[in-house]
């Protein structure tokens, strides 16, 4: 096996002296590179705002029915109930299932969720729903 003369000694396996291996970078803990400038994202892996850990989680789960209109469970925060059923309609209006209905059910742990939260919840639960096996 080659070896090539890196900028912080030789490296196994690397012709012409490309450099170091990821793991053999000393400047970061456990060997992590920082991102390259103008990705967006930290070099923890997490997006532009670095939200970690407080974000609430949204769970949906949503009953289909023959009866037009969406109806809401108990949702925490005002005006939370009527952006989860719009969601909730408009994803069963895409689907080309808008003359139906249904109830949906958020549950919420972690921080105050938001209106994206809720409304990303809303979609997949009546994705799920649609997908999933009919009962009759």
């Amino acid at each position: 096996m080659e070896t090539a003369a890196g900028r912080y000694g030789p490296v196994a396996g690397v012709r012409g002296g490309a450099g170091p291996a990821p793991s053999a970078v000393p400047d970061r803990p456990g060997g992590r590179r920082a991102a390259p400038h103008g990705t967006g994202r930290r070099a923890g892996g997490h997006g532009p705002g670095g939200r970690r850990g407080h974000a609430a989680c949204v769970r949906g789960r949503f009953r289909l029915s023959e009866v037009p209109g969406v109806t809401v469970g108990p949702v925490s925060g005002a005006g939370s109930a009527a952006v989860a059923a719009t969601a909730a309609y408009r994803a069963l209006g895409s689907a080309g299932l808008g003359h139906l209905g249904g109830r949906l059910e958020l549950r919420t742990t972690g921080s105050a969720p938001r209106s994206s939260d809720l409304a990303r919840a809303a979609r997949r639960a009546v994705a799920a729903a649609l997908a999933g096996p009919q009962r009759g």
